[in-house]
């Protein structure tokens, strides 16, 4: 004997399930927006350090001082130790983006004039 349908209950179960996937995608999502991996979330967060600790009357520095200084943060940090050994040498490219970005919001947060 089959039941009846109950299109309240459906509709409701389906906002329910758009709900859950909606947030899981935004979950996600954000996420990935500090890079993909361990290391370009933690490159990410050793270059937005850097940025906060930067002087009051400091100016945000070019793409290629950006880059040496994400190179010098990279080798010479603790983790960027850890960064090298984890991941192939393609990756030290995506860590250099992650930790310049890092730097850049960094450096607007407490530099929100500039």
């Amino acid at each position: 004997m089959p039941r009846e349908f109950k299109p309240v209950r459906f509709f409701v179960l389906m906002g329910v399930a758009a709900f859950v996937v909606c947030g899981v995608t935004v979950f996600y999502t954000h996420r990935a927006a500090h890079g993909r991996t361990a290391e370009e979330r933690a490159a990410y967060e050793i270059g937005e350090k850097a940025g906060e600790q930067s002087p009051r009357d400091a100016k945000l520095p070019s793409a290629a001082e950006l880059n040496m200084m994400a190179q010098k943060y990279l080798e010479h940090q603790g983790a960027g130790d850890e960064l090298r050994n984890l991941s192939p040498a393609g990756g030290l490219q995506a860590r250099k983006q992650a930790f310049e970005k890092g730097y850049t919001d960094g450096f607007r947060k407490t530099h929100p004039q500039q």
